[in-house]
């Protein structure tokens, strides 16, 4: 609770509050350098930084963390934009240390206490991995709701690959794999990942509900065919109920690198911290 904090705890997020036009400036010119440096989108608005940097000073300032998305801005109509969601880590990510630097400057004039500022980034870290969890999960969940509608019109739509950095892409599966749609996923897999140079394809499996003995031999013949390409596999989205009938049938998922979600994944990756 915020009892548990110091007075100067809470002089240093009513002066990141009071700073925060500072802070976001550095934080996103940092973001906006890096951006262009990889060629990803500059579609990070101000209000994002001012939002998130303003929730962490009144974090600080209370002396205890809050979880709330509501006022945390979105990005519903360039979901399907790639880097998107990578450009939005980069920015979070900039934040964090924008705030780090605007805290360290701080604490040279000030009479925090290493054990202070140990309290601070306990305040701080968990409401950025707040953040990296939200909008991970939001972007692909934006991204699969926008295809059910369409979904099995084309052949394409019923495959999406959707890249999200230059070499990491998501193919979110709905529904059960069949003969067809089995040999459909592994095509287009191998020809979007040739054609995209994709280096690691993230499979989101939290779209199918169970999986039988066909359907789990399947998969296995797509991620052994990708690896044999030199694309590396990640499974995400597999649910305690599908892995407990998968184990039923006897198959072994051991083979397969496995994570719970996107997050996960993404912190596999070293795309957002862990």
């Amino acid at each position: 609770m915020s009892t548990h904090f110091s007075t100067p705890v809470h002089l240093l997020g009513q002066s990141i509050l009071a700073h925060k036009d500072q802070i976001t400036v550095n934080a996103r010119y940092s973001s906006e350098t890096a951006s262009n440096e990889q060629n990803l989108p500059n579609v990070v608005p101000t209000t994002f930084y001012d939002r998130i940097v303003s929730s962490l000073g009144e974090t600080i300032e209370a002396g205890e963390v809050s979880y709330s998305h509501d006022d945390l801005p979105s990005f519903k109509e360039s979901h399907r934009m790639t880097g998107l969601l990578e450009s939005i880590l980069m920015s979070i990510s900039s934040i964090k240390q924008a705030l780090f630097d605007y805290i360290d400057d701080y604490s040279k004039d000030s009479d925090l206490s290493v054990s202070e500022i140990i309290s601070i980034t306990k305040l701080i870290d968990p409401l950025i991995n707040d953040y990296l969890h939200y909008y991970t999960e939001n972007h692909l969940m934006q991204t699969t709701q926008s295809l059910q509608s369409e979904y099995y019109q084309s052949d394409e739509l019923s495959v999406p690959i959707i890249k999200i950095s230059n070499q990491v892409a998501i193919c979110p599966i709905i529904g059960d794999i069949d003969e067809r749609r089995g040999n459909l996923i592994l095509e287009r897999t191998l020809t979007e990942s040739r054609a995209k140079k994709i280096r690691t394809l993230i499979l989101d499996l939290s779209g199918i509900e169970t999986l039988d003995t066909m359907m789990t031999q399947h998969l296995f013949k797509i991620v052994d065919s990708l690896e044999l390409m030199g694309v590396e596999i990640i499974v995400t989205g597999v649910s305690s109920e599908v892995a407990i009938g998968v184990v039923s049938l006897g198959l072994d998922l051991n083979a397969l690198t496995i994570k719970q979600n996107l997050s996960d994944a993404l912190q596999e990756l070293g795309m957002i911290d862990s």
